[in-house]
């Protein structure tokens, strides 16, 4: 009763956040302002009009038109699409397979380290869908599913599974943190996944922010701490044609808690530097001439599979953030044979004092520091790259156990 209840309390909430996005939207307050005014006047009075002229053709039974069984429509039934059944065939009996929604890059990276086996799967299940897709996994005999970053709609999944294979075992990764509880999706869909694990239809919730877990434990919800790894250790540093420093800045643009900008202005005071990245918005190439910083932006979103060429073509990445938990791209970017500077908020170079030293920023909003890191990697770029190819195997290691005991 109480776990019904739980639901029923989230489902009302549900509806309210989005009754309120909904009115606070620019189309409803057009649509509202449009029907109060005249115009919304005269088409609610050619509707009734409509009606009233409807209704009275239906009152004679000459009007109504007889349709035969054959003339029925139908719908077709739901049906998995031939990639999703390639996917599925492909699984392995018996081995864990992590569920992530494929146009969530970072999150598909770190399931794609963490696990061998990935089913990429939109945020846009249906409860028809959700019950074909169940049944198939099912039949593939997986030892575990573990939902990434949990995608609203998943919950379908989970409750399908948990009828069509109650004893097929479901977990859950977190891949945010507190701060994001101040964004919509991001809130409703963490309050979704505990409160699925409370009512026993989630068995833990993984969490990338070290010390989540504790907090989530001590609140009553099963959880465990994850660290993300990468398999690939780079034979050494990436080899580039002289020139200025290209500085890569890869972070999205405009997120409240990733700004590019005090990147950008540590790039100004790197003589003859380019600044390299993905998207940029009008304000971040504004920065860049204010402060003279040359750049060349890709323009989009770089697709997963052309990061590696896109990161090995800068002599230092950068990802400075004000809030992470164990972010991908500084692991991808060392992968790729570059040297990547990070903020004090990852657990990243900890057990290792010159690493540390050269790659982490102590204060994430403080460019000019974050230049000095930048000047430090230029000087030191191949001792770097050896001593994080020693330290990336210690540290796949400690990922590795993270997630033994997560599924245990």
């Amino acid at each position: 009763m109480e776990a019904q209840l739980a639901q029923s309390q989230l489902q009302l909430a549900e509806l309210a956040q989005r009754h309120d996005e909904i009115s606070q939207s620019t189309a409803y307050r057009v649509g509202s302002m449009l029907s109060r005014s005249p115009l919304g006047t005269l088409y609610r009075m050619l509707a009734r009009s409509k009606t009233e002229v409807a209704g009275t053709a239906a009152e004679s039974p000459a009007a109504v038109p007889t349709v035969s069984p054959m003339q029925t429509q139908r719908v077709p039934p739901v049906q998995l699409p031939p990639d999703m059944l390639a996917a599925l065939e492909a699984i392995q009996v018996g081995e864990p397979v992590a569920v992530a929604h494929p146009d969530w890059l970072g999150i598909r990276s770190s399931a794609t380290q963490m696990f061998e086996q990935l089913l990429c799967v939109g945020d846009d299940l249906t409860p028809a869908y959700a019950q074909l897709l169940a049944l198939r996994l099912a039949e593939r005999g997986p030892s575990a599913i573990v939902f990434q970053g949990f995608p609203y709609t998943y919950q379908y999944l989970v409750e399908a599974l948990r009828r069509e294979a109650n004893h097929l075992p479901l977990y859950a990764v977190w891949h945010g943190t507190f701060m994001q509880a101040s964004e919509d999706y991001a809130w409703r869909s963490f309050r979704l996944v505990c409160a699925l694990q409370r009512q026993g239809k989630i068995r833990r919730i993984g969490c990338v922010k070290r010390g989540q877990d504790e907090v989530l434990r001590h609140n009553g919800v099963e959880a465990g701490y994850l660290l993300n790894g990468y398999r690939q250790v780079p034979s050494g540093a990436s080899q580039l044609a002289a020139g200025p420093a290209r500085l890569g800045i890869w972070s999205i643009s405009e997120l409240k808690h990733k700004p590019p900008y005090e990147m950008l202005a540590a790039a100004s005071m790197i003589d003859g530097a380019m600044v390299v990245g993905s998207v940029a918005s009008p304000r971040m190439r504004e920065f860049c001439q204010e402060f003279g910083v040359a750049y060349d932006f890709v323009g989009s979103m770089v697709p997963q599979a052309q990061m590696p060429q896109h990161l090995a073509t800068c002599h230092v990445n950068l990802y400075v953030t004000l809030n992470e938990c164990a972010p991908m791209l500084p692991l991808e970017s060392f992968a790729a044979g570059v040297p990547c500077i990070v903020g004090p908020n990852t657990p990243y170079f900890e057990d290792d004092p010159y690493l540390h030293e050269k790659l982490v920023v102590r204060v994430p909003d403080d460019a000019k520091e974050i230049a000095e890191r930048i000047k430090g990697v230029l000087l030191e770029r191949d001792a770097i790259m050896e001593a994080y190819r020693v330290y990336a195997l210690r540290h796949n290691a400690a990922a590795a156990e993270t997630i033994a005991r997560f599924l245990a």
